[in-house]
């Protein structure tokens, strides 16, 4: 058509950005509400969190291979991070190897590590508090027997002794090797089938502690809440006058904008699960949405992966002109061709003809009156 009103402008990187963390602010704000208030509490009644989390941390603590840092005021005790002491890495694992060995005598970590083989492990001798049950001191499976290389099953208590100490590690009087032998131990501790099985629990639980208020909020604010709006806008981008387009510039469908946010939800629950729960999650998120922000950025039309996938366009409301389909925008310009048309007859004939509001008039007569109009404003005077 030759007076097409269609303008479409796309939306600014800069608004993207503004957009987004005002929407994550408000989906983080819910998720954390539902963890606080109904996730946690579920998982402490239903599948005993807590209870689970304080077994594995006294397990943790009565190895001592692990030293704990602080006590909360509930009685909670706190492991000492990876991250705050010396540091193995084993494919996904990580292992805290007994503090930093710089900054003990070398004895005091023998010690700790003869004592998980030769004491914990074993239930021999085992050091505990005045009063408290020696039991909760040793290694839950202490008493189970194990192949001593030969076929034959024997108590821990005659595999686990001073010559396979000795022979094992050594004496244990440099760094280097009391760096191996603490990587050992706590490897041995992490893969025991009572540690490994509870920490897999664990793990369980804390994914369904925050996997269902993720998915719930997920659902809510960005699949639920735009359908409610003609654009597919969350509440940030209704807000900052963001939403879709398909690609050709018509209404967006609301399949369209289901399958997009489905598209987003699958790659968002990739980068924040896929390497577990914990602080590597939200490293692997941050990393896949500035990958994905760097993506819609080096795009020629500033579209997203998942416009790409869904053949959506982000674009600016408030400055744009878009119609239905294709039939409608026909319409509105067969309509202005019209008017046009009538307006080109009209003012052939009339040149001097001017429109004042809604009268049209000659432009000498306008003329005429103003001049009439002042001269009666002088004889006033």
């Amino acid at each position: 058509m030759k007076n097409s009103i269609r303008s479409i402008k796309e939306g600014n990187i800069a608004k993207r950005i503004l957009v987004l963390l005002m929407d994550a602010v408000i989906f983080a704000f819910v998720m954390f509400c539902l963890i606080a208030w109904c996730t946690v509490p579920i998982a402490n009644s239903a599948f005993g969190y807590n209870t689970k989390q304080a077994q594995g941390t006294n397990y943790q603590l009565n190895s001592r291979l692990y030293i704990c840092e602080e006590v909360d005021s509930d009685g909670n005790k706190r492991i000492i991070e990876p991250n705050q002491t010396g540091t193995i890495t084993d494919g996904d694992l990580r292992f805290t190897v007994i503090y930093d060995y710089s900054s003990e005598e070398p004895n005091f970590y023998k010690e700790r590590i003869r004592y998980y083989y030769l004491n914990y492990k074993t239930g021999n001798n085992v050091m505990y508090p005045e009063g408290k049950n020696p039991e909760d001191y040793k290694a839950p499976d202490y008493q189970e027997k194990i192949d001593d290389g030969k076929g034959n099953l024997i108590p821990k208590s005659e595999f686990y002794t001073e010559d396979w100490f000795n022979t094992n590690f050594g004496e244990l009087n440099d760094i280097k090797s009391l760096k191996d032998a603490g990587y050992s131990a706590t490897k041995d501790f992490y893969y025991s089938g009572y540690y490994s099985a509870l920490n897999k629990d664990i793990t369980k639980i804390q994914i369904f502690i925050i996997l269902v208020p993720f998915v719930f909020s997920f659902g809510i604010f960005f699949i639920m809440v735009p359908l409610l709006f003609k654009n597919g806008e969350t509440l940030g981008k209704k807000f900052g006058h963001l939403g879709f387009v398909t690609k050709d510039g018509y209404a967006v469908k609301k399949r369209q904008i289901v399958l997009r946010q489905i598209a987003l939800f699958v790659y968002v629950t990739l980068c924040t699960f896929i390497v577990g729960v914990g602080i590597t999650s939200l490293a692997t998120l941050g990393i896949g949405v500035l990958i994905y922000f760097v993506a819609t950025f080096i795009s020629k039309t500033k579209r997203s992966p998942a416009d790409y996938l869904c053949y959506t366009y982000l674009i600016d409301t408030k400055n744009s002109v878009w119609f239905e389909s294709p039939e409608e925008e026909e319409k509105n310009e067969q309509e202005l061709d019209e008017k046009m048309a009538k307006y080109q007859a009209h003012k052939e004939p009339n040149k001097h003809l001017i429109q004042v509001g809604s009268t049209i008039i000659d432009e000498d007569i306008k003329k005429e009156v103003e001049a009439e109009k002042n001269n009666k404003q002088k004889t006033k005077k």
